[in-house]
């Protein structure tokens, strides 16, 4: 029975929700049938317990409500169904009681429908009130200053007065920069996954916010002015100037945004820096040494007290690149037990293996690679990397031939892999088999097209082996 859609609901329900779900299902306006408020008490004390195997047998949880009657599958699935949904219901108004103002506009719309001016005329105000108490001012506040213009136009339109009114106006303003902070933050997640992946979208309206964006200031209004900085430096042009720019808005973020996109901010920012990175830019270092730092400091990086592996793995490259040995041994324990489960070994082993290589300790860098199970394709192609690195410092000749090879092929058959990502492995199989046959004549020469290539994964490494 743990495995049910029931039981999966109600273990996502925080204390508050549990309580409330309680005082929701005893309720004759939304539930009538006692049983269900037996079921719901006799599961929620099972929740108390962590579920034990045991009571949570279908059998158990019938005969703990029915201890005088036979098992019934029946019975037992139709009152779990009714209560699956009751509990679904509860969520929906649960959650859109905590949005805001929207519950309220719900109400005015009764009002203005049904013609009670006075009740409206008080209703408005209180609600214009809680809105402007609310301390965010992201995309969402935007839209509900909308809904409450519009229902004041609405109010207005049904007086069948001839005269001029300021809510028509503030409908569409408030709908325009709602419009604007949405769209423009799909349009960034859009640019921000073509780097990583090779899907393409429809940019629609790109070029039209381009040109609204230019004839128009939006620097006080944050929910617009971050994602155009954001836009900006994404599309490449003039684009260290827009992250400055940015970076300061993420900064501050969490004064105009919510948890979610603080987190959403910060990592457009982050991904833009290893972009750069990975394009042989090494100013963006301590840019994004600095926003780890404060990703993790405001607790914007951890997800339910966890942190990501791209987080972890990056962290791990940026103490390496430093050659901070100790901080980012540390760093891999302290945090590992931050990962999460399913991905936990993989990643801790891996960045160990990192670690002793960059220590030039292979024995132990190839104990721990042999550790990893390469659920994940960047962990297998970084893996692998390594691995031909290894091999061709250790001058195993033969090994380090074989796993170039085959890597190539690898690469160029993967469908799954973005062109921009595959291009870099490519390059860099292709300038190794180079410097393996290297001459003296020709070492400058190959040192200047590694230098200039585009695309290029381990740029300073190879760098290295020329000379």
């Amino acid at each position: 029975m743990e495995n049910s859609k029931l039981i999966q609901l109600l273990c996502a329900f925080d204390p508050p929700m549990l309580r409330g779900f309680q005082e929701f299902v005893a309720s004759p306006f939304f539930n009538k049938d006692q049983e269900l408020v037996r079921l719901y008490d006799y599961l929620k004390q099972l929740l108390s317990k962590g579920l034990p195997k045991a009571k949570t047998a279908r059998q158990a949880v019938f005969a703990g409500l029915y201890p005088e009657k036979p098992y019934d599958e029946m019975q037992l699935n139709r009152l779990m169904s009714r209560l699956l949904q009751l509990a679904e219901r509860f969520v929906s108004i649960w959650r859109y009681e905590q949005r805001g103002v929207l519950p309220d506009c719900i109400a005015l719309e009764f009002y203005v429908e049904t013609h009670l001016d006075k009740i409206y005329a008080f209703a408005i105000e209180k609600v214009k009130s809680k809105l402007d108490r609310l301390p965010l001012r992201n995309g969402d506040w935007y839209f509900q200053q909308f809904l409450l213009s519009d229902i004041a136009e609405r109010h207005f339109s049904a007086q069948n007065l001839r005269r001029y009114d300021h809510h028509l106006q503030e409908a569409s303003d408030h709908l325009d920069t709602w419009f604007l902070s949405q769209k423009l933050f799909y349009l960034c997640a859009m640019l921000d996954r073509q780097k990583i992946l090779s899907t393409p979208y429809r940019q629609t309206f790109l070029g039209a916010m381009r040109q609204h964006l230019e004839q128009h200031n939006y620097e006080n209004v944050p929910a617009v002015a971050v994602y155009h900085h954001l836009l900006n430096a994404l599309s490449g042009t003039d684009d260290s100037p827009h992250f400055q720019s940015l970076k300061t808005w993420v900064y501050d973020s969490d004064q105009h945004f919510s948890k979610a996109e603080v987190k959403d901010l910060f990592y457009f920012a982050i991904n833009f820096c290893i972009n750069k990175l990975k394009h042989g830019d090494r100013a963006f270092a301590e840019d994004l040494v600095e926003l780890y730092d404060r990703g993790l400091q405001k607790g914007v990086l951890l997800e339910d007290g966890l942190i990501s592996p791209w987080t972890y793995k990056n962290m791990v490259k940026l103490g390496l690149g430093l050659r901070r040995f100790e901080w980012v041994e540390r760093f891999i324990t302290e945090y590992s037990f931050k990962l999460p489960a399913d991905q936990r070994e993989d990643a801790y082993h891996f960045n160990l293996a990192d670690l002793f290589y960059h220590k030039k300790d292979y024995r132990s860098a190839l104990f721990h690679l042999n550790q990893v199970e390469f659920t994940d394709i960047h962990y297998s192609l970084d893996a692998k990397t390594m691995l031909i690195k290894i091999y061709f410092e250790t001058s195993e000749t033969e090994a380090f031939l074989s796993l170039l090879s085959s890597f190539n092929i690898y690469l160029r058959r993967n469908k799954l892999i973005s062109k921009e990502i595959k291009s870099a492995y490519l390059n860099f199989t292709a300038i190794l088999q180079q410097i393996n046959n290297l001459s003296k004549e020709r070492r400058n020469a190959l040192a200047d097209k590694i230098k200039k290539a585009p695309l290029l994964t381990d740029r300073n490494w190879l760098l290295e082996q020329v000379d």
